[in-house]
């Protein structure tokens, strides 16, 4: 009996609040989503619900307490019958069901608002929503709107004293409030009452506006309905807020640390990080560990892009004599004794320069790995007797893969014979020309440098008939002397040059004379007189004479240019010595 006594005062203190509409919202089920997005979910409809200032919404222990008390049992899935029932039970006048089903990246959810005095289902709430967690709880706000807008758009009751009411006189109850994680602000009706866990009491009865505030997690709001004559229970999980975190380097491929703990390698998505301060360590073969303290903030994507360094190098470096200067991108190092050292560089290209009075200078280029380890050995050469020691002065040798090549250089009035080994020049740059009998030619440039030796080697290309053919059909004479015969190039250049003007010539003449013998015999045809028809005849043969003697002369002027051309070519291709 008493047990029925405090379950009547619950529904009492529940249908006179304020002339709200009672409701009472049913947990939530689903389908491929989690329990934890369920209940962040349910506690979203009922804090928007309670904000909305038109319902006095029951909170689940305490539905759960009176349907206790009415002994009322539930095989867990609850019908529109059963929600009628549960509904008169805890004194609703509308009852809630909903659920969620997920997909790849959509969320439906569906909210079937029962009327307990109906008995049926008045409206159906139906939304689909893309995104994440926080797009979700957005939409249950947006579906908490969309309900008082259906079910209590008309306004707020109103509930006048009747005549014979007595008016109430304050009565006061007591929360008991626990968090899952402890520690989280609370506030009643926004009057501040310390840390969970806690037992609050001289709350006034009626439907209070609970709060609970923890820094990195959900401002959760609620409304519970105090009791005078038994302490109210909740009990709530608070949920974390969340960020992402994506991580880049250059290069890509390097392991990703989180507070020491390895997440994967880059380029890495990390989701659903709980907000807050992080030390990001990128780690990768040869490079330089990388560690940076990176803040996640709440519903956004932090995304630090780390160039990694390549770790140094090491490079041994063994010369002798031991007294050998030694310099590495002109920076002076020492050696030891025995002239070795051992230089840590960073990775890339390095210049490395060994120089010693009396020897050739030596540059080495030599290329570092990172974290890597090299040796390089050096034997300084002597300089040759004799050879100027002059600090303006350097050194040339140059070596053949034939014997008897010369060797101009420019500015030098001398040829030089080749292998030429030490010859002095002034340091700067100078133009070489090495050549041989039957060979092409080839220029060349060389940079002189002070106190060193440039070494270049010189690899002529044999003289082709071919190519000679080629010269002496262009023009006569051409290939013999591209093949080194000068003689018979002048001759045949000559030859060609003399037929041609010979012949040039003869054609003008030719052309100058061949007119006239028409002309003169037409004279000779109409003469009548006997000693003017030999006058003019003769006139006329002798102008027939000369004319042949010129086409004559064409011809043999013509076929001596055919004649040398022909045997140019011949001679180019198959006597050039080539």
């Amino acid at each position: 009996m008493k047990k029925l006594l405090i379950a009547i005062s619950l529904l009492s203190s529940i249908s006179a609040q304020d002339g709200k509409l009672a409701v009472s919202i049913l947990d939530f089920t689903g389908e491929d989503v989690s329990e934890k997005l369920l209940r962040a979910c349910y506690q979203k409809l009922e804090t928007s619900l309670i904000e909305s200032n038109r319902f006095t919404v029951i909170a689940k222990n305490q539905r759960e307490q009176i349907l206790e008390e009415m002994k009322f049992q539930s095989s867990g899935v609850c019908d529109e019958e059963c929600a009628v029932e549960i509904g008169k039970l805890v004194g609703a006048e509308y009852l809630m069901l909903g659920d969620i089903i997920g997909f790849a990246d959509l969320y439906q959810i569906n909210i079937k608002i029962v009327n307990i005095e109906k008995g049926d289902i008045v409206e159906k709430v139906t939304k689909e929503i893309q995104g994440n967690l926080s797009d979700l709880l957005n939409g249950m706000a947006e579906s908490s709107r969309e309900i008082t807008r259906r079910i209590a758009s008309g306004g707020e009751q109103v509930v006048t004293q009747q005549p014979g009411m007595e008016i109430a006189q304050k009565k006061y109850g007591s929360i008991i409030i626990e968090t899952n994680p402890p520690g989280a602000t609370i506030f009643v009706d926004d009057v501040e009452k310390g840390f969970t866990p806690q037992e609050l009491t001289l709350i006034e009865v009626g439907t209070r506006r609970l709060m609970l505030v923890k820094p990195g997690y959900e401002t959760l709001n609620k409304g519970v309905i105090v009791s005078e004559d038994a302490p109210i229970s909740v009990s709530e999980v608070l949920i974390s807020k969340t960020g992402s975190l994506t991580v880049l380097s250059e290069p890509i491929g390097a392991t990703v640390f989180l507070n020491d703990v390895p997440k994967g390698k880059t380029p890495l998505d990390i989701p659903s990080l709980n907000i807050g301060d992080y030390l990001v360590t990128v780690s990768l073969e040869n490079y330089q560990d990388v560690t940076q303290r990176i803040t996640v903030e709440y519903n956004e994507n932090t995304t630090p892009n780390i160039d990694l360094k390549p770790l140094p190098g090491k490079i041994n470096i063994i010369v002798s004599p031991s007294s050998t200067d030694v310099s590495v991108n002109g920076k002076k190092i020492k050696t030891n004794s025995s002239g070795i050292t051992s230089v840590e560089l960073t990775a890339g290209t390095h210049r490395i320069n060994f120089s010693l009075y009396g020897h050739e200078l030596v540059e080495k280029v030599v290329k570092i790995a990172a974290n890597k380890s090299t040796s390089l050995e050096v034997n300084m050469k002597k300089l040759p007797a004799g050879v100027s020691s002059n600090t303006s002065m350097g050194f040339l040798t140059v070596h053949a893969s034939y014997d008897n090549v010369k060797l101009k250089i420019a500015g030098v009035n001398d040829i030089q014979s080749i292998p030429l080994k030490y010859y002095e020049l002034k340091y700067g740059s100078y133009t070489l020309k090495a050549f041989k009998k039957g060979f092409e030619s080839e220029m060349l440039n060389a940079d002189i440098e002070r106190q060193k030796t440039t070494r270049i080697e010189v690899n002529l290309d044999k003289k082709l008939s071919g190519k000679a053919l080629k010269y002496s059909m262009l023009f006569p004479g051409g290939g013999q002397f591209y093949s080194d015969n000068k003689a018979k190039g002048v001759f045949f250049s000559a030859a060609t040059v003399g037929f041609t003007a010979l012949l040039g010539t003869t054609f003008t003449a030719y052309q100058d004379e061949n007119p006239l013998v028409d002309q003169y015999r037409q004279d000779y045809q109409v003469a009548e007189l006997q000693q003017d028809i030999e006058t003019k005849a003769g006139i006329y043969q002798t102008q027939v004479n000369t004319v042949n003697d010129l086409q004559s002369q064409l011809i043999i002027y013509g076929s001596s240019l055919v004649a040398t051309y022909l045997i140019n070519v011949i001679d180019a291709k198959f006597f050039s010595g080539l």
